[in-house]
């Protein structure tokens, strides 16, 4: 992933996962930047798949 406010390029698992001050919990769609915690939507599943076939050729 790559954050929008900053451009720090991160892996999604690496990312700040839900906020404990959050009414949604963990039915959050947001992963916070490491970096700046700035909030991201998730990837669709969809364009995973489009990157890994994009990056083999």
């Amino acid at each position: 992933m790559r954050c929008d406010f900053c451009g720090y390029e991160f892996k999604e698992e690496d990312g700040i996962q839900g906020c404990k001050s959050c009414p949604v919990g963990s039915g959050c769609k947001m992963v916070k930047c490491p970096r700046c915690n700035y909030e991201i939507p998730k990837e669709p599943q969809w364009i995973k798949k489009l990157k890994k076939w994009f990056a083999r050729g």
